[in-house]
């Protein structure tokens, strides 16, 4: 556990130095740096996903670190975090030949299924599904065309039939390889500035990428267990002075003015519920951050009667979603008394000393 006691954070000179031409100790430091963030990010990853990732490390040669499902970088598929002068790139990789020949066939049974998955990702990424002719002599790859370059937002059911079929066509022919890729690029200077929360942010953008990865290897997600009906006396609102006055706003579909409250119902996941965490909406951040800057808010948490003064707002890449994070005892809470796919009432209030208070109470 000793590399994520040790990360600070991927910091601006980790970025600069792969801008600097020669400049060999600085690309020593920023490789290093990687290497500490890729070791830190998979022990913050459920045992499950870990399990779908034997390998893990630097690679000299692309100049980036990685999780591989193969024993190489490119035997298989990968996630790779690529650092740049100006961004950070978070790549899902399906390179191998054996892997994309058995997961395109997987795509083609159930195209509506595959459109799916890739559409519930965030607009921000890019999917490409990329043509490379195989050098018959040398086995090299060279790129031929793109069969698909676009955000997934522009991905239509269609378009997963076509593309996909054509390219499960061309991977059976011995001089052919389709690799896809799905690709985000987050600014720099953001992940620079969230210090060690980025492996937190890191370890979610790998889980939003698991269904899309499990669709070309056949792995199933680890089955949860089902959380047991809760025996405990009802619940009551943490504190009678939290109730909604009349003039706070019920957020549901859209949002509304949040002057000094809101009121928002939350879905819970199993891994909310596990790392303790509740995702609340984009337009829900500019209520928490004094500045255009800030990445972060120290926020009190009312809960049962009690409250945690070590939980906080987070705001998360690349569409500024807010997230409460919870302290321990709130954590704890949220354990014993919520289950998978219930909902969770949340009160947000600026105080007159400018704090803001979140009570948490069950929806209805």
């Amino acid at each position: 556990m000793q590399a994520s006691k040790e990360f600070s954070g991927l910091t601006m000179p980790v970025f600069v130095a792969f801008g600097w031409a020669g400049e060999e100790n600085a690309l020593k430091f920023a490789l290093a740096q990687l290497q500490q963030f890729i070791d830190a990010l998979y022990l913050r990853l459920p045992a499950d996903v870990r399990d779908d990732f034997p390998s893990r490390g630097l690679s000299q040669e692309n100049q980036n670190v990685f999780l591989a499902t193969g024993s190489t970088y490119d035997s298989e598929a990968y996630i790779a975090f690529n650092a740049r002068p100006m961004s950070l790139e978070v790549q899902l990789g399906i390179v191998g030949q054996n892997l994309l020949s058995k997961g395109l066939a997987a795509v083609n049974k159930d195209p509506a299924a595959a459109h799916h998955t890739l559409t519930q990702l965030d607009p921000n990424w890019t999917l490409r599904v990329q043509q490379m002719q195989i050098d018959a002599d040398s086995g090299e790859r060279a790129h031929h065309l793109d069969l698909f370059k676009d955000s997934v937002n522009n991905l239509s059911e269609e378009q997963v039939r076509e593309i996909f079929g054509r390219a499960a066509y061309l991977t059976e022919e011995d001089k052919w390889v389709t690799p896809v890729y799905l690709s985000l690029r987050l600014p720099s200077e953001r992940i620079a500035a969230m210090g060690p929360a980025v492996v937190d942010i890191s370890a979610d953008l790998i889980g939003t990428l698991m269904p899309t990865l499990r669709i070309f290897t056949g792995k199933k997600a680890r089955k949860t267990r089902a959380a047991k009906p809760s025996t405990k006396a009802a619940r009551r609102p943490a504190e009678s002075t939290e109730e909604t006055s009349p003039g706070e706003q019920t957020i549901t579909g859209s949002i509304k003015s949040m002057a000094d409250s809101f009121t928002y119902m939350a879905d819970l996941k199993p891994l909310h519920i596990r790392r303790g965490f509740i995702n609340l909406l984009p337009a829900h951040w500019p209520f928490f951050a004094a500045s255009n800057r800030m990445e972060t808010r120290d926020v009190t948490v009312v809960f049962g009667g009690r409250q945690d003064r070590h939980s906080s707002v987070w705001r998360l890449q690349p569409d500024d979603q807010a997230r409460i994070v919870l302290g321990p005892q709130a954590h704890e809470w949220l354990e014993e008394n919520f289950a998978t796919s219930e909902c969770i009432r949340v009160v947000a209030r600026r105080l007159d000393n400018d704090e803001i208070r979140i009570t948490l109470d069950a929806a209805g």
